[in-house]
């Protein structure tokens, strides 16, 4: 018997649900990137093929749904209407936006194109070159005498443009950057399940984001909130039948409330743990009994809570269905160990993800490497660097190149660096990366064949090259980002600046 309805599961986490995603609406999701790439003029062969096929005559906005026509752009085209309120072309040199039918201005779905050529006039072919104003007489004839009213007081000075080239953005992220979260939140708020959501409140963060706390204890609260736990009260109403009252002390009704903080059997429990609490002033709803304790707690005193909360269920349980009783003493020996039994898992899984490592050498050379990786740039990231002696700089080294992923920059850039060091015939040399993956490939502590295969020969070749070289004394240890900031730059700098560059004082550029 399903509980909880699931438009109410699908809500994210913060405001109350469980964060599953609605298929539903994550397929819309996925086709409002293929609207994206339509709409920003992907040079992709298959949107190249959709344009040439359903926007010969019109644009993405304004074309009407063909009767046949591919379930794909059927697809496209029924989540354009949302699309449609939160992308907006951000003007730089006025040659890529066109001037009608694309959203650059806030009436511009009243002023559709009515010929190929109104389609093919841009926003710069409207400036006039000597003033860098509006051509008022092509406003006229393009907008008529009301539309170009309006685009003049929108733009009093003309348009802003600038020697970028034109930018579509997706205004619902604040970065101007189309994603699939976003547009999936966008959807989730647009969509019937934004009635189920409700405001952040402190019982969600207490559910999710207390440590020490097991993934069924979470849940299991969250069932509680949301009056899901299978007690008398949920039965009663949910099979229209008679409530039998308390399975444990008789009580007229047993809500969770109840189960959890009014039986008689957890009052005595709560008032002999540290948090010496009578629970009869409660308040009936169990929400409202978590807010009021929460808001005085911390996380070791919210973890406890839960842990008992969690155990007084379980024996409530035993008792009702086994025919085991137990008693105050016993529950709460059971949750403190429930929680000791957690932090020593805490502390080993601690141990694991962040093993002490042998300190590195003091050795004469120390080498800073880095690398500078941006999706949009994945054809040329910048790789960077610098080997010092006794603090005195020796060299530094900029370099562009393809990578497929941040840890295959880092990688390509410890590449770099070792041939150099190896050129120079240099041994005693320490290694630093703010890479953590990297420096466990390096040491051994991760096998290269588990990275991502795009870069697995690049890991064989460079641990290869590392394993030969371990005699001479090099090490590689990881370092944090702000240690690592002079090369952090560097690498910046030749990803932004394509540099392939070797210095030997430091840069006179600006770093």
């Amino acid at each position: 018997m399903p509980l909880v309805a699931w438009s109410r599961i699908t809500v994210p986490k913060n405001q109350g649900g469980l964060g599953l995603k609605d298929m539903l609406l994550f397929s819309q999701t996925l086709h409002m990137k293929n609207l994206w790439a339509v709409a920003k003029g992907d040079k992709s062969t298959w949107v190249r093929v959709l344009v040439a096929k359903y926007l010969n005559r019109s644009d993405i906005w304004s074309s009407s749904r063909l009767n046949r026509c591919t379930p794909l752009w059927k697809a496209i085209l029924q989540v354009r209407n949302v699309m449609k309120e939160h992308v907006k072309w951000q003007l730089g040199d006025g040659r890529g936006c066109k001037a009608m039918g694309q959203p650059w201005f806030d009436m511009w779905a009243h002023f559709p194109p009515t010929n190929a050529a109104q389609r093919r006039i841009t926003i710069s072919q409207l400036v006039d070159d000597e003033s860098g104003n509006w051509n008022n007489q092509k406003l006229i004839e393009l907008y008529g005498f009301y539309g170009a009213l309006y685009i003049a007081m929108s733009y009093p000075n003309g348009p802003p443009l600038s020697q970028r080239q034109d930018r579509l953005i997706f205004t619902f992220n604040r970065n101007g950057q189309f994603s699939i979260k976003g547009a999936y939140n966008l959807l989730l708020n647009a969509s019937a399940n934004a009635n189920a959501i409700g405001t952040a409140d402190p019982v969600n963060k207490f559910i999710w984001h207390v440590e020490s706390m097991l993934p069924r204890t979470r849940i299991f609260i969250w069932k509680a909130v949301k009056e899901a736990l299978p007690v008398d009260d949920v039965f009663a109403k949910r099979l229209a039948k008679q409530s039998r009252g308390c399975s444990v002390c008789g009580a007229q009704q047993e809500t969770a409330a109840h189960a959890l903080f009014k039986c008689p059997r957890a009052q005595q429990v709560w008032l002999m743990s540290d948090f010496n609490l009578r629970t009869d002033g409660l308040p009936d709803k169990l929400h409202d009994i978590l807010t009021f304790l929460i808001s005085s707690l911390n996380d070791r005193q919210m973890a406890k809570l839960a842990a008992i909360m969690w155990i007084i269920w379980k024996d409530r349980c035993k008792e009702v269905f086994e025919g085991k009783k137990g008693n105050a003493r016993q529950t709460l020996a059971s949750a403190q160990n429930l929680l000791h039994t957690l932090q020593v898992a805490a502390n080993q899984f601690t141990k694991l993800t962040h093993h002490s490592e042998l300190p590195v050498p003091d050795t004469a050379f120390k080498c800073w490497i880095d690398a500078s990786w941006v999706h949009e740039y994945q054809d040329g990231s910048g790789l960077a660097c610098a080997l010092f002696d006794q603090g005195n700089l020796v060299f530094y080294k900029l370099s562009v190149t393809k990578s497929t992923s941040p840890f295959h920059a880092e990688l390509l850039a410890l590449k770099m660096a070792m041939q150099h060091v190896t050129s120079m015939g240099l041994t005693d040399v320490s290694f630093y990366t703010d890479c953590k993956e990297l420096q466990q490939v390096i040491s051994g502590a991760t096998c290269a064949s588990q990275v991502n295969w795009l870069a697995y020969h690049d890991a064989v070749d460079a641990v290869t090259q590392w394993n030969t070289h371990r005699k001479e004394n090099w090490y590689c240890s990881h370092v944090s980002r702000e240690n690592n900031s002079f090369v952090d730059k560097l690498a910046k700098i030749a990803r932004t600046r394509r540099i392939q560059f070797t210095g030997f004082t430091f840069p006179c550029f600006s770093i």
